[in-house]
Parts: structure tokens; sequence; C-alpha cells
């Protein structure tokens, strides 16, 4: 009995139908193992694909504002500057305080130029024209950060309903650029202004204030 049984399962395994049905069994067994894989590549895909646009988009501000541009600030000599800046100052009769610079590197990191500054405060307005100088500490050539110092002498005059009087005022300023892009820069400064009369609004001869501004370098 047993060997009819055999006999008959070793037909069974022989029979075209068992091949046939063997065939479709490794077939399947491909197709997971290709889908798998395919799976497998197109996870790989997707996930290097949301990497790169991550480093774009972090990325981006830098390329946008330049600070990675690789190049030293713009201070040897020939060099032009222009500068607006604004005051905030320690005083509460201040409201607002504008100056205007242009000036020129004579050397590596030293420049003089001209100044024009508007403040003013309800009916008092005053304003001031004269010279500057400034330095530059450059401590790394190709570091953002630029300490300076600066000194002016302006013709300054005040107008108001009380005062009128017009002096020379002499200015220094403590403060630091930071360079953007190679030839533009954010300065903070802390300064303080002496006037020789009452030339400044609210009818003082002292004045302090932080200044904020931009530079640019051409």
């Amino acid at each position: 009995m047993k060997k009819h049984i055999a006999t008959a399962a070793f037909v069974a395994l022989s029979s075209p139908a068992f091949a046939d049905f063997q065939g479709l069994v490794d077939r399947h067994d491909d197709a997971q193992v290709s889908l798998l894989g395919a799976v497998g590549d197109t996870v790989g895909t997707v996930g290097r694909g949301i990497g790169n646009v991550g480093r774009g988009v972090l990325g981006t501000p830098s390329r946008v504002a330049g600070v990675n541009d690789g190049l030293p600030p713009m201070l040897a000599k020939g060099t032009q500057e222009f500068g607006v800046s604004g005051s905030i100052n320690f005083a509460d009769d201040i409201v607002y305080n504008l100056d205007l610079t242009y000036g020129w590197f004579i050397k590596d990191r030293w420049q003089v130029g001209f100044e024009l500054g508007l403040q003013g405060e309800d009916s008092d307005f005053g304003f001031g024209l004269g010279l500057f100088t400034e330095y530059n500490f450059q401590f790394n050539e190709t570091s953002k950060w630029v300490p300076f110092i600066g000194f002016s002498a302006q013709w300054a005059r005040l107008d108001s309903d009380v005062l009128d009087a017009s002096s020379i005022a002499l200015g220094l300023d403590l403060g630091v650029k930071y360079f953007i892009r190679e030839n533009i820069a954010i300065s903070f400064a802390l300064g303080a202004e002496f006037g020789f009369d009452d030339v400044f609004p609210g009818g003082d001869d002292f004045q302090e204030q932080i200044n904020i501004g931009t530079r640019f370098y051409f």
C-alpha cells in the first residue's frame, strides 16, 4: 500500500500540472521580492528628496542675504561709502533724528567725509552740516564684524518758538558694523554730541543717542 502511495506521489510531483503550479509560486515569490525592492528604492528616493529640500530651505536666507559670500569687507583705500542712520535718544524730548553721510577711504580702514543731520521735536527743528572721520578696526581680514570709532565737527543750528541758535558741535561715536555682504553693512553705535550753545531740540547743548544705520560701499 505504501509503495502505491509513494508511486502516486512521485507521479503527481512529476506531472506538468505540478510544474506549472511550482512555476507560478516561484513567479509570485519573485514578484514580492521585486515589489519590496521597488518600495525600498522609492522610500530612499523620497528621503533624499526631502533632505535636499530641507537643505535648500535652510540655505536660502544666507544666499539671499549674501552672508556667506566669502568676500572680505570693502575697507580698502579708494573705496567710497554712503550711509543713512537714525537715532534713539536717551532724552525724552527728541522725537526724530536722521543722519546722512558720504565718505571715502584715504587709507585702508580710514575714511573722511561729509555728514548732514536733521532732528526735531514738535516745533523745534535742528540741523547740522559738517565733516567726519572714522577708523575701522579690522582684526581679521575676513571677519564680518568690524568695530569702529568716529569723530565729527558740525555747524549746527536750532530753530524753535523760544530760541534760535547756531554753534559748532563736536561728536563721538563708538560702534560696530556687521557686513551682510562685502559692500553692505549694518552699523550700531553709541554717540554723543556737544554744542558750544543750545543747538539741540529742547534747548540742550549735549545729547546722547544710539545710532542704527546701513552703510553702502562702492
